[in-house]
């Protein structure tokens, strides 16, 4: 099977049962904490990337720590969802995850592009400017819309760069590959750091009081008790920050 067709597939998977577990996860955790989740997500992360490390070359466990690695993620992003009061459909979230796989088809093609593929410097220029307009992109996204889906496609995005880089290794066989592919979720740790800096920033009270307090105490929850000018528009403006 070509590389390009197990990649997708892989990819596809990967996000799909991120995207069901975040969404079906959804009635597990009441209430506003999003501690929980992450750590779920970060030790079942962990148990996966040990059994990879003992396992090592043997593809059905492999696989095993693929789908643990999704999870994994499915759990971290229902924390991110907690943490920024966004609530995804599955439906949503499949268009993401299928917009994650063009993302992939468009690197493929340019990079199989005579020119591109023949010399190894412009391969590596262009898989470089090639992330760097994405970053342009979603950095014009996030200031120019006001969605809740913005952040899920940045991270998205950025799992399906490391598949990506599992692509772009020399493999053998398929075999290969999937080690590749299965190494290359444990980028989700990134993706988990990022959380847990946002749910500390959210315990210090740092993160969410984006009203001007006018002599009150901010107490993380956008000066809860005091009159910040007191209207209703100021909460929806609030929110509407916090919708990426």
């Amino acid at each position: 099977m070509k590389k390009i067709t197990v990649v997708s597939a892989a990819s596809f998977l990967f996000l799909l049962i991120c995207s069901v577990v975040a969404r079906l996860s959804k009635g597990l955790f009441i209430g506003n904490k999003a501690t929980l989740p992450l750590i779920i997500g970060i030790v079942i992360l962990a148990i996966s990337g040990i059994i990879a490390l003992i396992v090592r070359e043997r593809t059905k466990v492999n696989l095993f720590c693929f789908a643990l690695s999704a999870v994994a993620m499915g759990f971290i992003m229902r924390a991110w969802y907690i943490l920024r009061d966004l609530d995804n459909s599955i439906f949503i979230t499949l268009l993401i995850s299928l917009g994650a796989v063009v993302y992939l088809w468009i690197y493929f093609a340019l990079i199989h592009i005579p020119v591109v593929k023949e010399s190894a410097g412009v391969t590596v220029a262009v898989s470089v400017l090639y992330v760097l307009i994405s970053i342009v992109i979603y950095v014009i996204l996030v200031l120019k819309t006001e969605t809740s889906f913005v952040s899920t496609a940045g991270f998205y995005a950025f799992i399906e760069i490391s598949f990506i880089f599992a692509m772009s290794m020399e493999v053998n066989d398929n075999e290969e590959l999937i080690r590749n592919l299965t190494l290359s979720t444990y980028s989700v740790f990134v993706v988990a750091a990022i959380v847990a800096v946002f749910a500390l920033m959210a315990a210090s009270g740092s993160g969410d009081c984006d009203c001007d307090c006018g002599g009150c105490d901010c107490d993380g929850s956008c000066c809860d008790g005091c009159d910040c000018g007191g209207s209703d528009s100021a909460k929806a403006t609030k929110k509407k920050k916090r919708r990426v």
